[in-house]
């Protein structure tokens, strides 16, 4: 496997490094990962995202927004500068790749949405704890939708506005992180979301 840091100039000042794990040369097969607000690429559900998708053959690109970049807050009037980005970082790579997932978390569902609109490539999409603004770009593109019953961001309301051919995964107690209380129970959750991941990536 090699690891390639694709350099990317940001409005925020500073360049963004996208890294891009490849698996092997000619891999037709690629996973995005599109990070939160707060949620970056390490942190353990976008974390085991990669770790699924490299066991299955894909090669990945885990993003990094550049007000993260440039260690500062997001306005969201910003958020459209955030798109457009993420659509630079990604548009140079997608070309290689015949196969392509997208996972995404919290405001990167939106991104991943916007992403996707603008560049009109076939994406399979698993929308991890998506926000209000990100069901229009659900009801479009379609996808499997992971939530918790304990999430504010999303519940019953935003549900309701989501055609049927999405498949709804409602995770039980799990915040906006896909966490509880409870460390056991936490553990068990990425199990759970393990299982949608290789489910997507595998079928």
């Amino acid at each position: 496997m090699k690891v390639e840091l694709v350099a990317v100039p940001s409005f925020w000042g500073t360049e963004m490094k996208q890294k891009h794990y490849r698996l092997n040369e000619g891999n037709k097969k690629l996973v995005v990962l599109f990070p939160g607000q707060n949620y970056p690429c390490h942190k353990p559900v976008l974390h085991f995202a990669g770790t699924c998708a490299m066991q299955s053959g894909y090669d990945v690109l885990m993003l990094e927004y550049g007000y993260q970049a440039a260690r500062t807050e997001l306005r969201r009037s910003e958020v459209p500068t955030v798109a457009e980005e993420s659509y630079e970082s990604v548009k140079p790579i997608v070309g290689q790749y015949e196969q392509i997932v997208w996972i995404s978390k919290s405001l990167g569902t939106v991104i991943a949405g916007s992403v996707h609109e603008k560049l009109g490539v076939p994406v399979k999409h698993i929308f991890l704890t998506p926000v209000p603004e990100t069901v229009p770009y659900i009801n479009k593109f379609s996808g499997v939708v992971v939530y918790g019953t304990k999430d504010p961001a999303f519940g019953e309301e935003q549900e309701k506005q989501i055609q049927a051919e999405n498949r709804m995964i409602r995770i039980a107690d799990a915040n906006h992180a896909l966490e509880t209380d409870d460390v056991e129970k936490s553990i068990e959750i990425l199990k759970q979301l393990a299982k949608v991941y290789e489910d997507v990536l595998n079928s």
